[in-house]
């Protein structure tokens, strides 16, 4: 016999609220350092603002122009996976793969369809979380040592007494240039989403009573960039905003009933206005829930502000990083007459673990778009590929927390917040300014090949009728030389700067400026004139000149682009490279899993069995080995797309898995004197790799490539022996 409403007290190490991707990220993260789990989510799937319920596809870092800079770690693991296994973006497939990727964690306790209620708390500290499950008479009292808020509006943060803000800070608060000048309450607005599909025969559309009639929905467009067509779809209809100049948590009801006005007005619009070929256009998805931007963002211990992020501030206890535009939207939304947003490009930024709690509660973080910022910051850091990865910072430390039982002030000491970020670069996180310390072991690498030529061949130009750029390391620009094709002679006028890892669109840091004499026909540019700087990249930008054009090839080079500083679109520029001894083996063990001021890849040659081979100085027990693949890391992997993209988002959607990434490999080690196959990868679709083991006492390993997913080149950042 069931008892209605009877409590039952769970138990675990860590209890997350939470389902969105940065409490999905986080709840994986703490499960793999070895700590139990409860995940709470008050909706039936999870993803939060990316899941089938909202279909908000995920961006960051590498759509706000930033190169080499997508997200990986587990947001990464997902995004592969996604791309493996859900090539078209069906946003119901990604709920599934994040579903598995929980239930593959058995550390993690799931909650679907769980509403937190009540936080009981004491002096700081908080002693249990009270929740129903919606969709049944079950109550439960969740009590762990530790907790991470990833409730998007925090709930449990507010309840515990925890400090916010909603609204935007005036500009004598942190000194931001584009805060206010005084407090104001507004935020960013809510969204609800739709999709379309073409028929082979005429659909009507009748709408319901509370729809928007034509006449009221013709008067809000073609205000700010707000325009349709018949082409128009899912997250083309983002700035169907509202709710800005409203409390986007207590009054939602409301908000979503203006949101369903509008949207459905708007299709109606497009429909039955006669101004569009849409007879065969049918609605086959309107999103319930509102995709929320902004309510309460907390005070604490360190408060990331805008001038932190135009400044590239570097932080010592860096925990993950951002990238994504400062993306102003008017908090009247749909109906102001301003612009639909103002977006300041960034170069990538690091974001402290203070950020993500405040030492004024011992047992609590905060991770998502709660996250430590002001109104002018956040404006950047709510992307959801940034709060993904404040999720795997905030599980990790919460795990460290759990298991020296340390209170969250103690994550202020060196030695806490260094053993963290260790576990976050060993799981594949960037972290900004962070000095990785290379392999102290002493280690001979030997490869079978490494690159010798510049892959493909010669295919047509990028024109340089518009501000161009080229992406190159400066000890691989020291050696190379960039050709130019000029219809007549010509000065070209050039401007570069230098930077860890290059933004094609900010206009942050030191720029120089020089001429280019080019000739009629082809010129080529010894690069090693602007490579004044070691250990940098070089972001060098030819200015608009109408004949001149960049001649480009079919194959890239990991780690060089060329691009209209303005488009996503990337090209591989035709270069006369002298040496390619950047590309040699010994990167797989200095420290670095990705390009960042360098390459930091080991690229075969044209072989059909690679192999890598690492000496150890003496023998010792090994159990695994990890590896760290290319996977196109200036490629954006969004959750979920439509088949038509707006021009609008500036971005070149990937389908399927990259072709840099290594498929098939095998794993020996020496025993005596001979190499013993201990594993054998096949159909490997991700980017970070552990390979197990049964322990081993060796002094040296082999790894035999066998197969990429289709490029003549094998790839690998590191590989780190454990």
């Amino acid at each position: 016999m069931t008892h209605p409403g009877k409590l039952v007290t769970i138990t675990a190490d860590i209890t997350i609220a939470g389902g969105g991707l940065a409490g999905v990220c986080a709840a994986i993260a703490a499960a793999r350092q070895g700590r139990t789990v409860s995940l709470i989510q008050n909706r039936p799937v999870l993803g939060g603002n990316s899941s089938s319920e909202i279909r908000v596809w995920t961006r960051g870092s590498t759509g706000g122009g930033n190169l080499f800079s997508e997200e990986m770690g587990i947001l990464g693991e997902l995004k592969l996976a996604n791309q493996y296994k859900n090539p078209e973006g069906n946003p119901i497939l990604w709920d599934e793969i994040l579903l598995d990727a929980v239930y593959q964690e058995h550390a993690i306790s799931l909650f679907l369809n769980t509403l937190v209620v009540d936080v009981a708390h004491q002096d700081g500290h908080i002693q249990s979380l009270t929740a129903l499950e919606i969709n049944s008479e079950r109550r439960f009292q969740f009590r762990s040592p530790v907790y991470v808020d990833a409730t998007g509006d925090g709930f449990i943060a507010a309840s515990a007494g925890l400090s916010y803000v909603i609204g935007k800070e005036c500009n004598g608060t942190y000194g931001e240039e584009h805060a206010p000048e005084q407090f104001d309450p507004t935020t960013q607005g809510c969204t609800i989403l739709m999709t379309f599909i073409k028929r082979d025969r005429p659909v009507a559309f009748v709408p319901p009573s509370y729809a928007y009639p034509i006449e009221y929905i013709e008067k809000l467009l073609n205000n700010g960039g707000r325009m349709v067509s018949e082409k128009s779809n899912g997250c083309d209809f983002w700035w169907v905003e509202f709710g800005g100049q409203k409390d986007t948590i207590n009054e939602i009801a409301s908000i979503t009933l203006e949101l369903k006005r509008l949207t459905l007005g708007i299709y109606n619009y497009i429909k039955n206005s006669s101004k569009f070929d849409a007879d065969t256009l049918e609605l086959n998805w309107t999103g319930s829930l509102p995709g929320k931007r902004e309510s309460r963002r907390f005070v604490t211990e360190y408060v990331l502000t805008e001038t932190d992020i135009l400044q590239n501030r570097t932080f010592n206890d860096v925990a993950f990083h951002g990238g994504w535009y400062l993306d102003f939207h008017p908090s009247e939304g749909i109906y102001s007459k301003a612009d639909f947003c103002t977006q300041i490009p960034v170069d990538l930024y690091g974001i402290p673990l203070r950020c993500l709690f405040s030492s004024q509660r011992d047992n609590l973080l905060v991770c998502g778009r709660i996250l430590g910022a002001s109104h002018a910051a956040f404006a950047s850091t709510r992307i959801m590929d940034t709060c993904a990865l404040s999720g795997q910072a905030a599980g990790t430390a919460a795990s460290v927390l759990v298991s020296d039982q340390l209170k969250t002030p103690d994550l202020l000491d060196k030695s806490v917040y260094a053993r963290i970020q260790a576990l976050l670069v060993e799981g594949d996180m960037l972290l900004p300014g962070y000095h990785q310390e290379t392999i102290s072991e002493n280690i001979h690498v030997e490869a079978s090949s490494v690159i010798d030529g510049l892959p493909g061949k010669e295919c047509g130009a990028l024109s340089c009728h518009r501000d161009c750029f080229l992406a190159i390391p400066t000890e691989l620009a020291a050696v190379s030389s960039l050709f130019l094709d000029a219809k007549q002679e010509a000065l070209l006028q050039v401007s570069y700067r230098y930077a860890a890892l290059p933004s094609r669109n900010s206009k942050q840091g030191e720029w120089f400026h020089g001429m280019l004499e080019l000739k009629q026909g082809r010129t080529s540019v010894d690069l090693a004139r602007f490579s004044r700087k070691e250990d940098a990249y070089l972001l060098l930008v030819l200015h608009a000149s109408h004949g001149v054009s960049i001649p480009l090839v079919n194959k890239d080079l990991v780690g060089v682009l060329c691009g209209l500083r303005d488009s996503a679109t990337y090209h591989h520029p035709l270069l006369s490279i002298r040496s390619f001894v950047s590309y040699g083996p010994e990167n797989l063990i200095n420290g670095h899993s990705r390009p960042y001021n360098r390459a930091h890849i080991w690229l075969s040659g044209k072989e059909e069995q690679p192999t890598i081979r690492l000496n150890l100085e003496k023998s010792r027990s090994i159990t695994a080995i990890s590896l760290f693949f290319d996977c196109g890391l200036s490629e954006e992997m969004v959750s979920s797309r439509v088949a038509d993209v707006d021009p609008h988002h500036n971005i070149q959607l990937r389908s399927g898995v990259s072709p840099n990434l290594v498929r098939d490999f095998d794993v020996y080690v020496r025993i005596g004197d001979e190499d013993v196959l201990v594993r054998r990868i096949r159909d490997n679709y991700q980017r970070h790799v552990m390979v197990r083991f049964e322990c081993c006492d060796t002094a040296s390993l082999l790894i035999r490539f066998l197969r990429t997913h289709g490029s003549e080149h094998t790839g690998v950042y590191a590989i780190r022996i454990h």
